[in-house]
């Protein structure tokens, strides 16, 4: 999976949903109905109009009423996951409601003989007009259709009480007096259980975030009696929340993601995997980085901001990703100075041109990354491992020091500019220039529409990612996440 890294920023990524649908848009169905509760009454009263449907062999017209935001359409579309042995799953109807447009929308994907439970048909789409009198003549003559009708309750939501009550009192004059009380209403969770909604729904929907209320936002600071709906509560701090993260973009003039690149020995990602979340990859994790590395002065610096942390981290999107001898080497035999390439040509590394540079780079956590992809394959190939491995040990025991490094940022930005110009995205990787309105001079800065990727390397003899070094890695880490925050002016040093 290739993103467009044109809007991938994570604060572009983040969300609060304040409606069942969006939530379901969001994390899943399987996941969203565990959070939104229709009550214990409705429950029951659904439960009821279920084995009365099956006892009286006749389907049933239920109006559903209830403020907006309390939950009608939830209870709609999840009948089958509060009610499983009443109800299958619901079937949507935005087409006409007449006996053949219903027998239709229920038939196209018939449900199986053996299973007798009710089966839900919403119609969402007509909240705001009730069935007319020849429509509710096609309701009843479709619900005492022995073929399907019978076995379905068809639901039809309503805002206004009026409304949903003169449904209910029409349905009755044709059919006769129904088994429960029409309309249903749907009382939505427990205002007791909004705050720890809203928490939740904020953590699900953003999971590669280890504390979204470090970002300025907690539904715990929002009183739910100040509200009539769950929705009008989840609204509220939704609106909020946008308001915030645009805050936040709007404190740079231009948004930065960063990236930080280990490269040493190390083949793959190794202890960062314990310092970066699994939800998106190489995304830095503040509660396992201050973990790593408590006693150290960088992390008390850090433990008494972590709020500032979590902040910093979202705000840069930062990363952390390994750049192995497999791709560093190829890169530096192609665009490195006079004095490496002749050093990497007298070990036998031969420069097999920019297309495979190109390949190296692609299959490098780097390159997968700048090129927006969802997560990164460790791909060992390209300059065998065998060959790129004693040559960056030839590299590293001449010291990284005295601007060696450098040396080698500047081979990689242009290694970058080709690698990103042969994918077809016009850019260069620039080389330790100043970002405007900042105090920044990243060791590589890709301009993309809508965002700066600053890309910082750090050159380490051995296998440095392993786990001895962990302290040390998310030291550096903090460091790097440090000199941002103090740049740009959001932390004091």
């Amino acid at each position: 999976m290739i993103e467009d890294l044109t809007d991938t920023h994570l604060l572009r990524r983040l969300e609060l949903p304040a409606r069942y649908e969006a939530l379901v848009n969001r994390v899943g169905p399987e996941v969203a109905r565990l959070l939104v509760n229709p009550g214990q009454q409705t429950k029951t009263t659904m439960e009821r109009a279920g084995l009365a449907i099956k006892a009286r062999g006749e389907g049933l017209l239920v109006p559903l009423v209830g403020r907006s935001g309390t939950g009608k359409t939830t209870l709609a579309t999840n009948l089958s996951a509060f009610l499983p042995s009443e109800y299958t799953t619901t079937i949507n109807h935005d087409g006409q409601v007449s006996f053949a447009g219903l027998h239709a929308a229920v038939t196209a994907d018939p449900p199986i003989r053996s299973d007798q439970r009710v089966i839900p048909v919403n119609i969402d789409h007509r909240e705001a007009a009730p069935p007319s009198a020849a429509e509710l003549a096609e309701i009843k003559r479709f619900l005492r259709d022995r073929e399907i009708g019978r076995r379905c309750a068809i639901l039809w939501p309503q805002t206004s009480r009026e409304q949903a009550a003169q449904m209910a009192r029409e349905y009755a004059d044709v059919v006769g007096v129904p088994p429960i009380e029409l309309p249903v209403e749907v009382e939505g969770p427990a205002r007791a259980t909004w705050i720890d909604v809203g928490r939740e729904t904020l953590r699900l929907s953003n999971a590669m975030i280890e504390s979204l209320e470090a970002l300025g936002v907690d539904p715990r600071d929002y009183d739910p009696h100040d509200f009539d709906t769950l929705g009008a509560f989840l609204r509220r701090i939704s609106d909020d929340f946008v308001g915030h993260l645009h805050r936040l973009l709007t404190e740079m003039r231009v948004p930065l993601r960063l990236i930080v690149a280990f490269a040493s020995e190390s083949a793959d990602a190794g202890v960062l995997s314990q310092l970066t979340t699994g939800t998106r990859y190489g995304f830095l994790d503040a509660g396992a980085l201050l973990d790593a590395t408590p006693e150290s002065r960088i992390g008390k610096f850090w433990r008494g901001r972590r709020g500032a942390l979590t902040q910093t981290i979202v705000s840069l999107d930062a990363r952390a990703v390994c750049l192995p001898p497999t791709a560093s080497i190829p890169i530096l035999r192609r665009y490195g100075g006079d004095d490496v390439r002749n050093g990497l040509h007298g070990l036998g590394i031969l420069d097999r041109g920019d297309a495979r540079v190109n390949l190296a780079i692609s299959r490098s956590e780097l390159g997968k990354m700048l090129l927006g992809a969802a997560r990164a394959t460790f791909e060992a190939r390209g300059t065998p491992s065998t060959s790129a491995v004693p040559a960056f040990q030839t590299l590293a025991e001449s010291g990284f020091n005295l601007g060696k490094d450098k040396g080698y940022n500047k081979s990689m930005s242009e290694g970058l500019t080709a690698f990103l110009r042969h994918q077809g995205i016009e850019t260069d990787a620039v080389p330790e220039q100043l970002l405007a309105d900042s105090r920044l001079i990243p060791d590589n800065a890709i301009t993309r529409e809508g965002h700066v990727a600053c890309v910082e390397y750090t050159w380490r003899k051995g296998e440095f990612l392993t786990t001895g070094n962990r302290s040390t890695v998310a030291q550096y880490i903090l460091e790097k996440l440090k000199n941002y925050a103090v740049d740009l002016r959001w932390i004091e040093a």
